[in-house]
């Protein structure tokens, strides 16, 4: 009997014991189980439709035809973020940098020299050049502007003709034209008329040169002819002597003595013994200028004759300021009936 208990009591502490193992155990089987979603939905996959949209952007921005040789929409499509749409067509396209025009390049002045064999020496000058100059076949008048005896060749530059004609040009108050601007020098100063002299060297060496090197018309309609001081002298006395050779004459304030002239280079004498014809003159002055005096009598001379002209005494005197406030008003009088011509 005590034997039977006892084999009892083995038997039951071995099945709780059984129980408590496979207690113990559970667990640890549980815990294998957690990793197994770590590995079935891998992190990769998310980024994969990125790199697959970011190159078809840069393939639209990289087969749009652009006319430049860096288009400026790249870098714009290049920052996009991956995934987003790209841009439109018209984002690429020419319109976004348009060629320039031809009236996009400016006017210009160049500065020259012409070897004379009146002078003996070469020749400064200096030349504008409107825009667009040189891009097709159209041929400027040209006008030929002369400083006084104690200037060169810079003298209507510096005034601001060139800008003043650059401006009127672009705002379309006159056609374009060329301007030229000769130096003088001893030449001019100390001869009066004939081959041997500055009116020599203008009309046989500076205009032949000038139509034969731009684009300037080679007829009389298409030339004009002024200056300052004594330079208003020198283009009157030319104008008045060969007026089959230019339309138009300007003298602004002019100086007109010449020890060396006689009644043939003496304006006020050439102006109503020669036949002007439909020659085109004009004549400004300040009510203070000292040489008033002697333009004057060539008004009034002019007038006498019944040869028609434009006398303006206004407010000033024979210095720099008097003839910059009104170089606007020279171009426009001197651009009157001028337009530009086409072909050779």
């Amino acid at each position: 009997m005590r034997l039977l208990v006892v084999a009892l009591l083995a038997l039951l502490a071995g099945l709780l014991a059984a129980g408590c193992g496979a207690a113990a155990r559970s667990p640890a089987v549980t815990a294998l189980d957690p990793p197994t979603p770590v590995i079935v939905v891998p992190s990769p996959t998310l980024a994969v439709p990125s790199p697959t949209t970011a190159p078809t952007a840069t393939a639209t921005a990289t087969t749009a035809p652009s006319p430049s040789p860096s288009a400026s929409p790249l870098p714009e499509s290049e920052e996009q973020p991956p995934g987003e749409a790209s841009p439109p067509t018209p984002a690429v396209t020419p319109s976004v940098i348009p060629l320039p025009t031809p009236c996009a390049q400016p006017g210009r002045v160049e500065q020259g020299t012409l070897e004379s064999a009146v002078a003996g020496e070469p020749m400064r000058y200096r030349v504008y050049l409107p825009p667009c100059y040189g891009v097709d076949d159209r041929f400027y008048p040209t006008l030929y502007m002369f400083g006084g005896n104690i200037h060169d060749d810079a003298i209507w530059d510096n005034l601001g003709l060139d800008e003043a004609a650059e401006a009127m040009i672009t705002r379309g108050d006159i056609p374009p034209l060329l301007i030229v601007m000769p130096d003088n020098g001893w030449l001019a100063n100390t001869t009066t008329s004939g081959p041997n002299s500055y009116e020599g060297f203008v009309l046989n060496e500076l205009i032949p040169h000038i139509e034969a090197t731009y684009r300037a018309r080679a007829e009389a309609d298409g030339r004009a002819v002024g200056g300052l001081s004594r330079g208003g002298y020198w283009s009157l006395m030319m104008a008045f002597r060969r007026p089959d050779l230019f339309q138009s004459v300007g003298a602004h304030s002019p100086a007109l003595i010449d020890s060396h002239a006689g009644p043939a280079e003496d304006p006020r004498v050439t102006g109503t013994t020669n036949d002007l014809g439909d020659l085109r003159i004009w004549v400004d002055i300040g009510e203070r200028d000292p040489y008033l005096i002697e333009a004057l009598p060539l008004h009034e001379a002019l007038t006498a004759a019944g040869v028609a002209h434009e006398w303006r005494v206004e407010p000033g005197t024979h210095e720099e300021a008097f003839w910059r406030a009104r170089l606007e008003q020279y171009l426009m009088w001197y651009s009157g009936g001028w337009r530009v011509a086409s072909g050779g």
